[in-house]
């Protein structure tokens, strides 16, 4: 150990002297070390870097970032369900444990299928989904499939603070459709709200079976909160999607939501803040960044920020994602790096690597649907 901080010691001096008076080449030192970690995948989940997919995952609130997807389609229908399947459903073991609120969700529990589900519990959601996707093929006429690592979900919105504000769910394709259905209402729940292609908003309200049909990734929805502190809305979401080929990807449904369950995993959720926190820590210190000035630093991510919304929004280099992101998203990101990371310099560089990559990077590698 002690021959270790010798060496560490000796490292840090001769770093120092290679960037005497040339302290700029610390970002590009750690540029140089995320991006072989990066590159070999070392923090990723289902072959896409973590951080990237958290980036992702809030970059669905972010209009500037999906306005290019955008093909609505949310339709409600009476009475889907009848009285035996929601007393089946009513039955499942929900979790008093409340998800990890963020700024766009507030109050909810999710409970996802199938670890934490009794055989019986299965057997219900399964009946179930399948008689849900009957009934829903014969309405639209379409052959609707599973996705492969189907995930139907319970969601509980709890009282007047309750709610998902406005957004599109992660894959922005419209083959895959969403089924919301109201499993159980107590007092005055909120609507499901959609917005049609003028971005006029129009809600859809609920009573025990009812459902509702809408393509989320396609589609800006929320649930709003209400004015009924003691109201319980609990629904049953299940995707569908009318394309084989989709229904046969692996990792259609290996997205952040379902490694977090919603926000309701809170282990999964420390080791994604754990981890940002270690790696900045580490990158910072072998690469020195702490030497350069905050002003510095601001300006080169301002600059990052102006690239990372203007490039994108008016030309396609082909590189990147070939979405634009706004400011205010990106500052939202940004103080959440912050906090995770405890380094205001350290989070600013962390963001700048992701706002770079996303417009310069392989197409093939960063891009998302």
């Amino acid at each position: 150990m002690i021959k270790f901080n010798l060496i560490f010691k000796q490292f840090l001096k001769n770093r120092d002297k290679i960037l005497e008076n040339k302290q700029y080449l610390s970002i590009l030192i750690y540029f140089i070390l995320f991006f072989i970690m990066d590159y070999f995948g070392i923090f990723d989940y289902y072959g896409q870097s973590i951080f990237r997919r958290s980036i992702n995952m809030y970059r669905r609130t972010d209009p500037l970032n999906y306005q290019n997807k955008l093909k609505p389609f949310c339709q409600k229908y009476d009475k889907i369900l009848d009285k035996n399947d929601i007393i089946k459903l009513q039955s499942i073991k929900i979790p008093e444990t409340k998800d990890f609120s963020i700024l766009t969700r507030k109050n909810t529990t999710t409970h996802q299928c199938c670890e934490k589900y009794s055989k019986n519990e299965i057997e219900i959601i399964e009946n179930i989904s399948e008689k849900i996707r009957q009934k829903y093929q014969n309405k639209i006429n379409k052959k609707l499939y599973y996705l492969e690592n189907n995930k139907a979900t319970i969601y509980r919105y709890h009282g007047n603070k309750s709610h998902h504000l406005w957004h599109v769910d992660p894959q922005n394709i419209s083959e895959i459709y969403n089924i919301i259905i109201c499993i159980k209402k107590k007092g005055n729940i909120s609507p499901l709200q959609c917005k049609n292609k003028a971005g006029n908003e129009y809600s859809i309200h609920f009573e025990e079976g009812d459902g509702a049909l809408f393509t989320g990734g396609t589609t800006i929805h929320q649930v709003p909160p209400n004015d009924d502190p003691n109201s319980e809305r609990t629904v049953l979401s299940i995707a569908f999607t009318s394309d084989k080929k989709i229904s046969k990807n692996k990792n259609m449904s290996n997205n952040l939501c379902t490694y977090t369950e919603g926000g309701n995993n809170y282990i999964n959720i420390i080791k994604i803040f754990l981890s940002g926190f270690l790696i900045n820590y580490i990158l910072t210190k072998i690469s020195g960044i702490n030497h350069l000035s905050y002003s510095f630093i601001l300006v080169f991510y301002i600059i990052n920020l102006l690239i990372a919304k203007y490039i994108p929004y008016y030309f396609d280099i082909g590189l990147g994602t070939a979405r634009s992101s706004s400011i205010y998203n990106n500052l939202i990101i940004l103080l959440i790096f912050i906090i995770a990371s405890i380094s205001i310099k350290g989070a600013m560089i962390f963001s700048s690597y992701f706002l770079i990559s996303d417009v310069f990077f392989s197409r093939k590698w960063v891009e998302y649907n």
